[in-house]
């Protein structure tokens, strides 16, 4: 009969549940609490075990901290400059440094080459170049379809050691710019490919071999009995015709220049002589329809050459003769025009010159027409030394071209604010202009930075590396160089961090503190780990590892002798003053005392011992906890079955019971009702 059936005693006038209830109750006392009382008391031990391993665990790394070399460590002090007040450097000792002084200087900081391509109008555009260059030793290759975007996604995906970039110029137009990914002198090496693509793209320039005069004719200049017909050639992207036999390098360049392009004659030492050779910003390349293209370019000895840098130039408008002849050097002021407009410059008449230096610098001076001044004396005035563009720091140079324009160059290349106007007051007062001036070259830089290696000198002795961070200019310092100025030595200190290793010695203290006030918290009566052996054989190890002796010292031998020591109540106490005293005195001694002999070893090898899992007391000690829970939430769980089944049982049959009781009320109803009836009849 189910558990759910009415068993209130209505027959028997019994309550069964309670009967029931009461002696599972009584059952369940006897059975099942112990076992859950000793769960409980399973679970506390087990908490109390792990708070300790977390107590342990800190004492640990503690104890490490004790041990290491150079207690407490090393700490580097480093002024600001005497000269600027300015941060030179900032240094960060380790524990293999070593005390003492050095003299610093930072004579340069280590750079991260950077260079740049030409400007394009559109990096999105294919650039119809096609072609191979290598960067580090690693080959990009290029299709006509490519545009500037494609391009610096190859070159990021070929690992070449660079990152590459687009520099905007606002619109769809930029640069491609190429990073070294470390500073350093080595810095970015690009080999061009046979199609000149690096300089197509802008990151060199294009040099002829040198030879001996920029005056006299290329061919004669080069020797050459047998020399290439005149023929076009293209520099970048502008189209001259040169001939070798009757043009110098100096005619060639002013070609160029006067085309639209960049071009200049540079120097160079050759053995005791001067040599000279045509260097043009970008490619130079052979026209097909022209057979002596090549050759010419040949004989010219064109070459990719450096990553220098462009200079700016500014252009007036083209001069003529009233004959309609292109001016030159030698023609009458007075007598030239622009385009078909006279200049109408007389006698008298003042040209003032007027602009900026490349960096900036107003100009401001004049030249008051004289009968016999020629274009000559105009460009002689424009790069007088005194106070034309010649002057000063920032110069420029001008000279007339095979177009008739006066040319003004920054003879520093590179970006630049290089400015001229060109404006006439006549004798009567009016006013006039030689027309406008625009600009023809922009300036720009090719390699924006130098990768370089930093420099410093330390206590006289001077040491190059790649980085800005180095690790080994002072032994056991990692300086970081922040800001070179040479001339400028900075004293650098390094001693022992007595705090350091006071805090030290004070967190080995507390954690150890720790712990015992734990084991004192456990012994009392109720406590989960009272009376426990295992407990009392950790604590005890831990108290021996601070009572070692290193007999090795003189004077610092244990832990006591440093300022360390255990009060009457097992707790253990600093005293700073002994502690730092002995640091001063003998750092060797308490490095050794607290080191991998000593006290530090002693307390990692105790505190592995204990907190090693599988072998150590307290792991071995959560182990058993664990397994033996488990085996009593078994044991419980068949408790509490038992209990129900017995339940089950307890209700069938007091459910039987009244059943009965039932069964004997309705018989005893029926023979009472029987006797009644017999009595009736008997009357």
């Amino acid at each position: 009969m189910s558990s759910s059936m009415n068993i209130g005693g209505l027959s028997s006038g019994m309550q069964w549940s309670d009967i029931v209830d009461s002696t599972i109750k009584a059952l369940e006392a006897r059975t099942v609490t112990p076992i859950t009382e000793r769960i409980n008391a399973r679970g506390k031990q087990r908490d109390a075990w792990s708070t300790l391993q977390q107590l342990v665990e800190t004492l640990n790394t503690n104890a490490r901290a004790l041990r290491r070399p150079g207690l407490g460590g090393f700490i580097a002090s480093v002024p600001p400059s005497p000269s600027t007040s300015r941060t030179l450097l900032s240094a960060t000792a380790t524990s293999g440094a070593t005390a003492g002084r050095l003299r610093v200087e930072v004579l340069q900081l280590a750079d991260v080459a950077t260079l740049a391509g030409r400007s394009t109008a559109d990096t999105t555009a294919a650039q119809n170049l096609a072609g191979t260059f290598a960067i580090n030793g690693t080959a990009i290759s290029v299709e006509a379809a490519d545009s500037l975007a494609s391009i610096r996604a190859k070159i990021n995906t070929a690992n070449a050691g660079v990152t590459a970039s687009i520099v905007s110029e606002g619109g769809a137009s930029g640069r491609l710019v190429i990073s070294a990914n470390t500073a350093g002198s080595v810095g970015v090496t690009l080999v061009d490919g046979a199609g000149g693509l690096a300089r197509e793209l802008g990151f060199l320039d294009s040099r002829t071999k040198p030879i001996t005069s920029s005056t006299i004719s290329a061919a004669a200049a080069m020797g050459m009995s047998v020399f290439p017909q005149p023929a076009q050639i293209r520099v970048g992207h502008v189209l001259i015709t040169a001939d070798l036999a009757t043009e110098s390098l100096s005619t060639i360049a002013a070609k160029i220049n006067a085309a639209g392009g960049s071009a200049s004659v540079q120097s160079e030492p050759f053995g005791n002589q001067t040599r000279f050779r045509l260097v043009v910003d970008g490619n130079v390349s052979a026209v097909d329809r022209d057979a002596n293209s090549q050759p010419l370019i040949d004989a010219l000895g064109f070459a990719a050459g450096a990553a220098g840098a462009v200079g700016h130039t500014v252009q007036s408008s083209a001069f003529t003769l009233s004959e309609a002849a292109h001016a030159t050097p030698s023609s009458v002021l007075t007598g030239l025009t622009v385009g078909s407009a006279s200049t109408a410059l007389h006698v008298g008449d003042a040209i003032n010159i007027r602009g900026t230096r490349g960096d900036g610098t107003p100009v401001a001076f004049g030249l008051i027409v004289a009968e016999s001044d020629t274009v000559q004396t105009l460009l002689d005035r424009i790069n007088d030394a005194r106070d034309g563009f010649g002057a000063r720091a920032r110069t420029a140079t001008a000279a007339i071209g095979p177009d008739g324009r006066i040319r003004l160059t920054d003879d520093t290349a590179g970006a630049s604010r290089l400015s001229l106007s060109l404006g006439i007051v006549r004798a009567d007062g009016s006013t006039g202009t030689l027309g406008p001036i625009t600009t023809s070259v922009v300036g720009h830089s090719r390699e924006l930075h130098a990768g370089r290696d930093a420099i410093i000198r330390v206590n006289g002795h001077e040491m190059a590396r790649s980085t800005n961070v180095i690790a080994d200019a002072i032994p056991g310092v990692n300086v970081s160089l922040l800001a070179a100025e040479p001339g400028t030595a900075i004293d650098v200190t390094i001693e022992r961090d007595v705090k350091g290793a006071t805090d030290a010695v004070k967190a080995f203290r507390d954690s150890y503190n720790a712990i015992r006030a734990f084991f004192d918290e456990q012994r009392v009566t109720d406590a989960p780990l009272y009376a426990d052996s295992s407990l009392r054989r950790v604590v005890d190890r831990f108290t021996a590892s601070l009572r070692l002796q290193v007999t090795a010292n003189g004077t610092y031998t244990t832990a006591v002798s440093a300022g360390l020591e255990l009060d009457r109540n097992g707790r253990l106490m600093v005293n700073e003053e002994t502690f730092k005293t002995a640091l001063a005195e003998k750092p060797g001694e308490v490095e050794s005392l607290f080191g991998l002999t000593g006290i530090g070893t002693a307390f990692v090898q105790s505190t592995d011992a204990a907190t090693t899992f599988g072998t150590g007391v307290i792991s071995a000690q959560l182990t058993t906890i664990t397994e033996s829970t488990i085996s009593l939430r078994r044991r419980e769980g068949d408790a509490q079955k038992k209990l129900g089944l017995r339940r089950e049982q307890l209700i069938q049959q007091y459910t039987r019971m009244e059943q009965a009781m039932v069964r004997l009320n309705q018989q005893s109803g029926s023979l009472l009702a029987s006797t009644k009836g017999l009595q009736a009849n008997d009357r």
